[in-house]
């Protein structure tokens, strides 16, 4: 461990389990003060993990972190997480958007309420959690905002379709097209969040896995077979580190997969502890 995220402050939201417990567990590894954000405190809906559970891991190997419970569909509830983190840890030096919404159905079965959802917390939670941060990072003179995306951003290929390709298979049988509007329209918002802030030293990014991240999540929608890449959790978590401490002259307005980015940056992929390299292949 570096310590690299030492005096550093963070959010991560979603972190109840899968990608961003493993991002708040990576970061409080590196040293960071974590404000864990998600609905659920206690363990017992009908997936496994719960803020309690993040914020007991991290504290039992020595890290420090606060649990915060909202709804990122509630705009109330959006509004409380920068001023509790403020209260609790004095800072905001990072924020990490993660919580999402998804129901892969058809898109013209896709409810009124589907939409807003999905709207709401892929979308308008990390615009208004941005703007609730960003101030802070002004304040400190340096910033870090990562938003998690996702591949079903990208376009599907046109027709003629084939049905042997992966991706075409992927969003006709996951119906992943409302999902991917709004993992697409975050991606141009990072970006322009970029653009607008580069006189300043506050690095903005979007970050999406290869392909499925063996989450407890992903695994419970089912329907994977051998042609899908199932990606490690721990390479998200450091993809998602080292977009969180470099310079924003060096790497801000990437709309990047993970282990792209780890290849380029030649950094190897660690277990959440920081402690052992572990093998991924892409």
């Amino acid at each position: 461990m570096s310590g690299i995220l030492s005096g550093r402050v963070a959010i991560v939201t979603g972190a109840s389990r899968g990608i961003g417990a493993a991002i708040a567990r990576r970061f409080a590894a590196e040293g960071a003060r974590v404000a864990l954000v998600a609905r659920t405190i206690e363990s017992g809906g009908p997936l496994a993990g719960s803020l309690a559970e993040t914020l007991s891991v991290i504290e039992a190997a020595g890290g420090q972190a606060h649990a915060i419970r909202a709804d990122l569909a509630d705009p109330a509830d959006r509004a409380r997480i920068v001023p509790e983190t403020l209260a609790r840890f004095g800072q905001i030096d990072i924020l990490v958007n993660n919580a999402a919404w998804a129901r892969f159905i058809p898109i013209w079965e896709a409810s009124p309420r589907h939409v807003e959802l999905a709207l709401q917390m892929n979308v308008r939670a990390p615009q208004e959690l941005s703007q609730h941060a960003l101030p802070h990072m002004r304040k400190a003179g340096a910033g870090w905002i990562l938003n998690i995306s996702s591949a079903t951003a990208d376009l599907p290929p046109p027709a003629p379709y084939d049905p042997a390709d992966r991706y075409v298979a992927f969003n006709r049988d996951g119906h992943a097209t409302l999902y991917g509007v709004t993992k697409s329209a975050l991606d141009r918002l990072s970006a322009g969040w970029a653009v607008e802030l580069s006189r300043e030293n506050i690095a903005i990014n979007a970050l999406a896995p290869v392909g499925a991240v063996a989450s407890a999540g992903a695994l419970a929608v089912g329907n994977w077979d051998e042609r899908d890449h199932l990606e490690p959790v721990e390479a998200m978590a450091e993809a998602a580190l080292q977009l969180c401490h470099r310079p924003a002259q060096e790497i801000s307005g990437h709309v990047v997969r993970s282990l792209a980015l780890l290849d380029r940056l030649g950094v190897a992929v660690r277990d959440l502890d920081g402690r052992v390299v572990t093998p991924v292949s892409a």
